[in-house]
């Protein structure tokens, strides 16, 4: 037990890091029941609905425009020195609290305006798409309140995130654990009892029942201290803006890479092909996500540690959580495609409609190496930014402009290979040029380090 724990603390494995990965490998198996029940619960072109419906509340990445990221930076280098007690109230230094007040408040305000946005743009977007499928009467009711609930989620979204950079994680990863499984159980409930595609608004409205129950119940203390406090000293335009804008463009330029694949093959392949394409990047997205939470739940600790001085600790908690995070990314990729090999080859009729609502086992070895190098482009861009600057938008948006019209020209052909060599060539490249970034700053941050000591 003793190695055990020590060779999970080896790869930055800590119990946050552990109750986020639980959530990500929750979806793995209750993602195959999921799987199975939309296949026998809905028909092919259902299916590609049910997964047009998840990408267009998806668009809360395009909403967030990278705010999220930078305001969990900057709460971390505010609550260096800070703690919670039992009632979840902070004790900080009071310019501290004073800032995270204006933080607060500006990001509330932020969001509010993003969540009405998203509302307008997303109902207004899945009306078109069904439109043009013939699909309006049947389909249309779901997305819109799907939409609705989506843009809400997204209004609680900063609250969380002042959470996850206050060292709050642990317990927000908790809660997020729940609600995922929560979510799986109405999920199923809603299959098995012929809900169709209100499934997908079933399962937004979960996502905010626990961000209102995490927000409003358990740390209600806490934003009422910070309501309370009055703001000062935060001027968002000087320390905020200059490292939101270019997450923000790199947020915006990377969800547009990929949102136009999906609708394309809808567009011109049909429901049915955009189901299958739907499903299986869903379970490589989660896989993704699975990996990165090993990155994502250390990412407070890379800028209090920053802050500290203490900067070689910080490198070297970076590429114990990077390698990790890589090898478990590896060994999951590689066994869900063995798992869709498996289904294939046994001679059963339910295995073959299973495994029939994914890509063939081609395309999903070709996805397979495809997120190995997006899952290390998101590693160094979250350790560069927590130093509170953002060099890396002179690699992602020409890497995200690139994919955005390969992938398009290759989903509207119906190329679905192609579409996971391109984003394995694109990826790739910019992982180069990321690691080379991060080694170039570590060595000149080391030297002004040095030049300040003498």
């Amino acid at each position: 037990m003793n190695a055990t724990r020590r060779l999970l603390q080896r790869f930055g494995v800590n119990r946050a890091v552990s109750y986020a990965m639980a959530a990500r490998i929750w979806q793995i198996p209750s993602g195959v029941l999921t799987t199975l029940l939309i296949a026998v619960g809905l028909e092919p072109d259902q299916q590609g609905v049910y997964f047009l419906i998840l990408t267009v509340t998806g668009m809360q990445a395009l909403a967030d425009a990278g705010l999220i990221n930078t305001i969990l930076h900057a709460v971390s280098h505010e609550i260096a020195h800070a703690r919670f007690d039992r009632r979840h109230f902070l004790h900080a230094p009071k310019r501290a609290r004073q800032r995270l007040s204006g933080i607060m408040r500006f990001a509330i305000a932020w969001f509010a305006v993003a969540a009405l946005l998203l509302c307008i743009g997303g109902s207004t977007f899945g009306y078109v798409m069904l439109s043009r499928q013939g699909l309006l009467g049947t389909a249309f009711a779901p997305l819109l309140v799907a939409i609705v609930l989506g843009s809400l989620t997204l209004a609680l979204a900063p609250l969380v995130g002042i959470l996850e950079g206050g060292s709050q994680i642990q317990v927000v990863n908790r809660y997020r654990l729940g609600q995922v499984v929560t979510g799986s159980v109405v999920v199923w409930a809603c299959l098995l009892l012929g809900a169709g595609l209100w499934t997908a608004a079933a399962a937004v409205a979960v996502q905010l029942v626990w961000e209102v129950v995490l927000i409003a119940g358990k740390y209600r203390g806490f934003f009422l201290q910070l309501t309370r406090t009055p703001s000062s000293e935060f001027r968002w335009r000087d320390e905020i803006w200059p490292l939101q804008w270019r997450i923000g463009v790199q947020s915006i330029a990377r969800y547009l890479a990929f949102f136009p694949i999906y609708p394309a093959l809808f567009d011109t392949q049909g429901p049915a092909v955009a189901g299958r394409y739907g499903m299986t990047w869903q379970i490589f997205s989660n896989l993704l996500m699975v990996s990165y939470v090993f990155v994502r739940s250390k990412a407070p600790d890379f800028g209090r540690l920053i802050a500290e001085g203490r900067r070689q600790t910080s490198v070297t908690l970076f590429r114990q959580v990077t390698h990790g995070s890589t090898v478990v990314l590896i060994g999951l990729v590689g066994a869900f495609c063995i798992a869709i090999a498996v289904l294939n080859s046994l001679p059963f009729d339910l295995t073959k409609q299973f495994a029939s609502r994914f890509l063939t086992i081609g395309q999903c070895a070709a996805f397979a190496f495809a997120v190995i190098p997006i899952h290390l482009t998101q590693c160094f861009s979250m350790y560069i930014r927590s130093q509170r600057f953002d060099p890396i938008w002179r690699v992602n948006l020409p890497t995200c402009l690139t994919l955005a019209v390969l992938g398009y020209l290759a989903a509207g052909s119906g190329r679905i290979t192609t579409i996971a060599i391109a984003i394995l060539v694109v990826y790739s490249f910019a992982t180069i040029a990321l690691a080379a970034m991060s080694r170039w700053y570590d060595r000149h941050f080391r030297q002004l380090d040095q030049r300040e000591n003498c």
